[in-house]
């Protein structure tokens, strides 16, 4: 009976025990379960809290970005980086306005409709709270998820503390889930103590945690010192490493050159073949400057296309060795999705041994001999030189002047006459574009029309001054027309003869009255272009010149092809004209000869003195030009001088001014 019960007794003992480690288990699990989740959402929020802040310190123009939702290159590299740190895999930016605008995995494709609405209120729940909001998931029957990931809505607030989005963070928490369980599990079969379960677990996930967050911590320190890209530093980086190389007699800055290196027509490389061919051409620059960097040096990429380089204790020998090793190894072809890309650089040095100067002065410098190798063409290198300051500044206030030519009403246009040679009648004229600045002074059009053509400004201007003085020269009495000068940029794109006819038709003046002038530069640099534009030109009926005529190459071919209408012979002529030598006149008369041949009108400009006048008299020439004849004047003072100009004609003749030429301007 004893053994009876003591094995009943046994039996509930050990069923006891089953059911207590049953229950210890089922407990233990629910805590387990519990616990895993406290972790990882404290995990998720610390890894979305630290992710939050590399973006805000490593996307370039955050701010735009959240408002607009639209990405520009150096942006999309970040996403492209950004996506694979602290098991992130995905993320959504939220404006202001608790509006979505941006999808990592979506860019370049358009928002579907209503999906900017924050649905759940979660983004605005975060703006009016400050607070990040956490939200475990359960991917396992959704596609493209891992099976347990994390939507950590954190705010993105800028360097002053001010709130200017929400960034929704979808980390993938399923190696950490899975990790937790399985050694809290196999901890608690094995040992099946509920104090193991109650200390031990925590303790583990916090270790775990722990060293998932410095690592975590580790590589956002590591990828918001460097440009993602490039491998290089970033601006911030930069200035940081030069302050510490100094302070520790590393560098002494006063020994050093400062090199500021430009990829010439970058744009062309990522509109011609794409971004990414960009970014591999911009790993290439990458790679080629720190194959170059020697002890001492520092780098950096600055952003876009824009690099610089430190070279420190080197001699101007040795700058000079440097630039050109770099510059030929960025010039070897590289390789991506089967396309050879081809590239050069333009590169600005400073190297300054007499002068202590500070890194913003010399990197200033720099600044400006990179400026001169760009205007010198490109592919090229310049050492900054005092004189060399001063002429960029200058170029820069041109440029200036010329950006606020329209805003300030600084331009005008001038007309200088053209004077029938027979008659010494008024038959033109030239208009003639001024620049002044902010003081009222004139700035030469030699000076200010190239810089013009190098800003982009040069369509625009031609627009105006087409339409300026067509509206003017409508108000003149037949037969006077007007002419105008043509830059190459005009015939780019494709657009003159529209532009030409639009300016007609709003000024209701004859095409025939219209004369158009292009230099032979033009024809060389822009035949493609412009072959068919001066044809529908000339079957409008507007008038051609070839001006300049007698400098460059003077190609007859150019004449006949073109169906000119006259040819302006170039003033070099004119300062020899009167000489005791007479071979200037015989080429003179050669080429007035040739245009009349052509069927063509002759005009010579540049005349300035009586004497040249009696030696050009002797010549069969059309019309004449120049300061002797009159000065280029403003609109407003044409009417007195034709007036005046015709009076002293009709003195000379014998007759009297009737007033009525001052009249037939409106």
């Amino acid at each position: 009976m004893f053994d009876k019960t003591g094995g009943v007794r046994s039996l509930l003992n050990f069923a006891m025990l089953i059911v207590f480690i049953v229950v210890m288990l089922a407990v233990g699990k629910l805590a387990i379960g519990r616990t895993v989740d406290a972790v990882i959402e404290a995990n998720a929020e610390r890894k979305a809290i630290n992710w939050a802040m590399y973006l805000s310190e490593s996307m370039p123009g955050l701010p735009a970005l959240i408002a607009t939702g639209e990405t520009t290159a150096d942006q999309q590299a970040v996403i492209r980086t950004a996506v694979q740190v602290a098991d992130v895999f995905r993320f959504k930016l939220f404006n202001a306005d608790a509006q979505m605008v941006l999808i990592s995995d979506e860019l370049g494709a358009p928002l579907e409709v209503g999906a900017e609405t924050d649905h759940n209120g979660h983004a605005r729940i975060v703006l009016d709270t400050g607070k990040p909001l956490i939200d475990v998931q359960d991917g396992r029957e959704k596609q493209n998820r891992p099976d347990l990931y994390v939507e950590a809505y954190v705010p993105v607030f800028t360097k002053s503390g001010e709130c200017i989005g929400v960034v929704e963070v979808y980390l993938d928490q399923t190696p950490v889930a899975a990790l937790f369980q399985t050694n809290f599990v196999s901890l608690a079969a094995a040992l099946g103590f509920v104090v193991l379960l109650s200390f031990g677990v925590p303790f583990l996930a916090y270790i775990i945690k722990m060293r998932q967050q410095v690592k975590t911590g580790e590589k956002v320190r590591l990828l918001s010192s460097r440009d993602q890209l490039t491998g290089l530093h970033n601006r911030a980086t930069f200035f940081q490493k030069v302050d510490e190389a100094c302070q520790s007699g590393r560098l002494d800055l006063q020994k050093a050159a400062i090199i500021f290196i430009d990829l010439d027509n970058f744009k062309t490389i990522n509109d011609t073949f794409g971004h990414k061919a960009g970014d591999a051409f911009l790993c290439h620059v990458g790679n080629a400057i720190s194959s170059h960097l020697g002890e001492g040096d520092l780098s950096a990429r600055f952003g876009g296309d824009e690099f610089v380089f430190i070279s420190h204790n080197r001699t101007m020998a040795e700058i000079e060795s440097l630039v050109g090793s770099l510059r030929e190894t960025v010039s070897v072809p590289v390789r991506t999705d089967g396309i050879a890309l081809t590239g050069h650089l333009s590169l600005g040095v400073h190297f300054d041994l007499e002068h202590e100067l500070s890194l913003k002065e010399q990197m200033h410098k720099a600044d400006i001999a990179l400026y001169q190798a760009k205007l010198s063409g490109r592919n090229t290198w310049v050492l900054f030189t005092p004189d060399l300051e001063e002429k960029i500044a200058r170029r820069r206030f041109v440029e200036e002047c010329i950006l606020s030519g329209f805003p300030q009403n600084r331009f005008e246009v001038h007309y200088q006459p053209l004077i029938q040679q027979s008659s010494l009648e008024v038959v033109g004229f030239e208009a003639l574009l001024r620049l002044k600045d902010a003081d009222g002074n004139f700035i030469a059009p030699g000076e200010f029309i190239s810089i013009a053509e190098d800003a982009g400004e040069i369509n625009k201007i031609g627009v105006w001054v087409l339409q300026e003085a067509a509206r003017t020269a409508a108000s003149w009495p037949e037969p006077l027309f007007v002419s105008v000068n043509l830059s190459a940029k005009q015939f780019g794109d494709g657009k003159l003869v529209g532009t030409v006819n639009e300016a007609l038709e709003a000024a209701g003046l004859p095409a025939h009255r219209l004369e158009l002038e292009v230099t032979e530069n033009i024809l060389i640099e822009q035949e493609e272009n412009v072959t068919g534009q001066l044809e529908a030109l000339s079957a409008m009926g507007v008038s051609l010149a070839m001006d300049d005529f007698g400098t460059g190459y003077s190609s007859l071919g150019y004449l006949w092809k073109y169906h000119f209408d006259k040819i302006k012979v170039d003033r070099s002529f004119i300062g020899s004209v009167t000489d005791k030598d007479e071979k200037s006149r015989h080429v003179l008369n050669t080429i007035i000869e040739l245009g009349h041949r052509l069927d063509m009108t002759v005009t010579v400009e540049g005349i300035e003195t009586e004497a040249q006048v009696q030696a050009l008299n002797d010549l069969s020439c059309d019309h004449f030009q120049g300061f002797y004849y009159g000065l280029p004047m403003p609109a407003q003072d044409l009417a007195p001088f034709v007036a005046e100009h015709l009076a002293l004609r009709r003195i000379a003749d014998g007759r009297l001014n009737s007033g009525a030429e001052r009249k037939a301007f409106r």
